[in-house]
């Protein structure tokens, strides 16, 4: 993909998100410190933002609303967002918080939670990631309008949005009549925005047999919601109609991403499962045909079928977590299936040659054994009985008119049930035999937990498709010309204070970034009005503002790009005409490109963002003095619960980086905001590392042009020199000011690479001054999660060293700070290791300094 250009201006570098220090105790000056306490004395109270520590409410706990949204009704902000305080990414509801200082917040309630309802009385959320809430409100209705971001809990394969409404902002909320949904689904109209089933779409993922060639297949949109059950290995290209079960081990689990992955475990909630096979076309095979020659293209994705109207009766199973008390302890018959409930005869079952039988015992902990000969499976010494496992198929094969037998017992505790006997038979006429209900390994009651005793469900018709829905609503999959709409992850909805529309501005994988505009109730988008820009630039985590509010000429977007929970470089752009897209024609394909309205994405903020993803973009000031404040969240991937928050003082200037607009972030390690008066209070310290005389060890050479695969990085060859472009290793790197980059892997690098670890870095300041805190922004690759272990030390002379800060034990990728004491003229950082959190292991090739900063007095 193209890389965006950089901004010309010069980001100062600082600390945003200090690491290991908590709010000082009453009394203490630094900004952020606890001044005063209530009469329960251990609930703070602050004059600022403690960024990147935990952050207390007014009872005292942790605020637990990450991803969170902004809104502000007279001279009270909200703030609603994630609860994680189950340490994951399920869904646990969303918290709503209020403050008129911005500073000390309040908790007001759980405005959504796993049962809150739809119009229809479903309960949507129960099984579900909900994330990056944001909040409306619609003067024309009345009504506080709630947006979230929806997923089934394994995965992020459906991409759609939720959307709920309240006459008062602290609820009760309703989900609309929509449920949950992609942008644009179930918009029938010619010119209504979104992917219809079966029709081509690019496809970024693949490359071209000759890599000269940069284009990409297109293959047939499929529909993700509702999910479906794993039975059948990839088609084969050469006899595609032939299916093949897949094992065992894998069937009747669901595709969520991966044939590992189960979607029906872990269940802590109430939870309705609901189940249909399908019918399915035949496959088509002309994406495949066509394009297999030229390209890398996959069996799976390019030979497809699609569902028909043919379908068996919805499988319904309830489970209520609680006390179950003995009501799976007693030893019953197993059900084997199908039964003679879905039969045309009323003795036997008529089945087709390749579908299968399954057993389910309804008693915990009992073992089952089947036969298909018809005789005792009771009988200990009848060498026809076979011990059942879930998932087993019991082959039913034969020509037509043949009969097999099934029987089956449960065994437990030296007792036996029961037996349950079923005979199928092979018709003689395929239309006599209807599409059978799913089978699920698990009989519906009550259960303590289900923990990773996965739920599993099971199709005896052999070709079916099953899908199923945990959220109340019937499994109906899209079928060919549908539309499904467009798939939405990351987002923001943002009312515009100029014009007083509303929009959502979303992320779908790994290519799209989409406008839509909302419709008047702010509740659903405008079918026609949609346009994708920054294709294929990987962006994530909107984040809108006006520069100037209704005067405003400008309407400016910070984005994140995609690395998954770890920081990595924002970027922004600006338009000028929020609609001008829409006015833009469609192409082959229908998708409609509206990027020629916003300007080539600019840098902003270090290489990590300061360690932050944006969520929200505030002015606390008027239209003709804004007052910017940026709000992220900072993401601990190994335990979400602990995540905190950044806020750092944001300024815009249309004119600047050569007329292109210029954003700033100032990073702080507390933000103090005058919400009364509309102004953000800033320390009064002064960078005093920039530019000044630095020396490092091992040195490292800086080298011209991009090294082959046989150099060394700092190593140069005529012809490499001749090129003029230059990769800046050198130690002078790190305090130039310039601590932003959008990849490592180019030829523009600006940063200090050491020849090895560990390595060492030091400036001196020229004469002794107060040191008040040191900002460092190491080498990240795209969110990489390799971390830096170091130590800060500071001297008088620069022959005795005081060590200031020991992070030897770091497990926090990104920018670091540290506040300092001491008056010195020397600064020295010490990096011992990069280390790779997620593997384990050592990382030195992601060794690396782009920025330190050394703030005082």
């Amino acid at each position: 993909m193209p890389r965006p250009g950089r901004a010309a201006a010069v980001v100062v570098t600082a600390a945003a998100l200090l690491t290991g220090l908590l709010p000082a105790v009453a009394g203490a000056s630094a900004p952020g410190s606890v001044t005063s306490r209530s009469q329960n004395d251990a609930i703070p109270k602050y004059d600022a933002i403690p960024n990147g520590q935990t952050y207390h409410d007014t009872n005292g706990d942790p605020i637990d609303a990450h991803g969170g949204g902004f809104l502000k009704r007279g001279d009270t902000y909200y703030w609603v967002g994630e609860d994680k305080s189950q340490g994951n990414a399920r869904f646990n509801g969303l918290n709503l918080y209020k403050s008129k200082d911005l500073e000390n917040w309040q908790k007001v309630k759980q405005i959504l939670t796993v049962d809150s309802e739809d119009t229809w009385g479903n309960k949507i959320l129960t099984h579900t990631k909900v994330e990056r809430p944001k909040l409306l409100y619609n003067e024309k209705t009345k009504k506080y309008v709630l947006w979230g971001h929806w997923e089934m809990a394994a995965d992020y394969s459906a991409s759609e949005v939720v959307v709920a409404t309240s006459g008062t902002i602290d609820g009760p909320y309703t989900i609309t009549s929509k449920g949950h949904f992609r942008p644009g689904a179930g918009n029938a109209e010619a010119d209504a925005m979104g992917d219809r089933v079966g029709h081509p779409v690019e496809d970024f993922d693949t490359s071209a047999k000759d890599p000269a060639n940069k284009k990409h297949a297109y293959k047939p949109v499929q529909a993700d919601y509702p999910a479906k059950i794993l039975q059948y290995k990839a088609p084969d290209a050469r006899t595609p109609e032939k299916l093949g079960y897949v094992g065992d081990d894998d069937y009747g689990t669901s595709q969520a991403g991966n044939s590992w992955t189960y979607q029906l475990n872990d269940i802590t909630h109430d939870t309705t499962v609901k189940a249909k096979a399908v019918r399915m076309t035949g496959f088509d095979t002309s994406a495949y045909d066509r394009y297999v020659k030229d390209y890398n293209v996959s069996t799976r994705d390019y030979i497809v079928r699609y569902p028909t109207a043919t379908a068996s009766d919805r499988m319904t199973a309830r489970y209520t977590i609680g006390d179950p008390g003995t009501s799976h302890d007693q030893l019953v018959a197993p059900v084997v299936s199908p039964t003679l409930r879905e039969s045309s005869d009323p003795s036997v079952v008529l089945v087709n040659s390749q579908d299968v039988a399954f057993v389910t015992s309804a008693t915990a902990d009992a073992v089952s054994y089947f036969t298909t000969d018809g005789s005792d499976p009771s009988a200990p010494d009848n060498t026809q009985r076979r011990r059942y496992h879930d998932g087993m198929r019991i082959s039913l094969a034969g020509a037509p008119g043949k009969r097999t037998v099934v029987k089956a017992v449960s065994e437990k505790d030296g007792k036996a049930s029961e037996v349950t006997s079923v005979t199928y038979q092979v018709a003689e006429d395929a239309s006599d035999v209807p599409v059978f209900a799913p089978v699920i390994n698990r009989v519906p009651g009550t259960y303590d937990t289900f923990g990773y005793k996965e739920l599993r469900i099971f199709s005896p018709s052999y070709g079916a498709e099953t899908y199923y829905t945990m959220d109340g609503q019937d499994p109906a999959p899209a079928r060919k010309g549908d539309n499904i709409g467009y798939g939405s992850r990351d987002f923001t909805v943002h009312q515009d204070e100029k014009t007083g529309e509303a929009y959502l501005v979303t992320a779908q994988d790994h290519i799209y970034m989409r406008v839509w505009k909302l419709n008047d109730s702010f509740t659903d988008v405008v079918p026609d009005k949609e346009y994708d820009m920054y294709v294929g630039e990987h962006r994530e985590a909107p984040a809108l503002v006006r520069h100037g509010g209704k005067n405003g000429k400008y309407m400016y977007l910070m984005t994140s790009y995609q690395s998954g929970w770890y920081p990595n470089q924002a970027q922004y752009g600006r338009t000028e005409d929020m609609d001008a897209g829409f006015r833009e024609p469609r192409d082959a394909y229908g998708y409609r490109n509206g990027q020629k309205a916003w300007s080539s994405l600019q840098l902003v903020g270090d290489n990590t963002t300061y360690g932050s993803q944006p969520t929200k973009i505030l002015n606390i000031g008027t239209d003709s003095k804004p007052s910017y404040v940026y709000i992220g969240d900072r993401w601990r991937p190994d335990l979400l619960l602990k995540s905190t928050y950044v806020a750092m003082p944001l300024t815009i200037d249309d004119s600047g980086n050569g007329g292109k607009g210029l954003i700033r972030l100032q990073p702080t390690p507390r933000l103090d905001l005058d919400t009364k008066n509309g102004k953000v209070k800033q320390p009064d310290w002064k960078l005093l590392s920039l530019n000044k005389p630095v020396t490092a060890s091992p040195k490292v050479r800086a080298a011209v042009g991009a090294p082959t695969e046989s150099q060394s990085d700092w190593e140069t060859t005529p012809e490499q020199e001749k090129t003029g472009i230059y990769r800046h290793y050198d130690a002078t790197e790190a305090n130039d000011g310039k601590d932003g980059d959008v990849s490592v892997y180019d030829d523009t690098e600006q940063y200090y690479k050491s020849a090895g670890l560990p390595f060492s870095w030091q400036v001196d300041l020229g004469g002794r001054h107060k040191l008040a805190w040191i900002g460092l922004s190491f080498k990240t690759v795209g969110g990489s999660d390799n971390v830096h272990r170091y130590t800060v030390s500071a001297s008088t002379d620069g022959q005795r060293w005081t060590e200031l800060v020991d992070n030897t034990q770091n497990n926090r990728v990104g920018h670091q700070s540290h506040e300092l004491t001491g008056s010195y003229r020397y600064v020295k950082l010490d990096v011992y290791k990069s280390f790779d959190l997620a593997h384990g292991k050592d990382a030195d090739w992601s060794r690396g300094l782009y920025e330190v900063s050394v703030y005082g007095k």
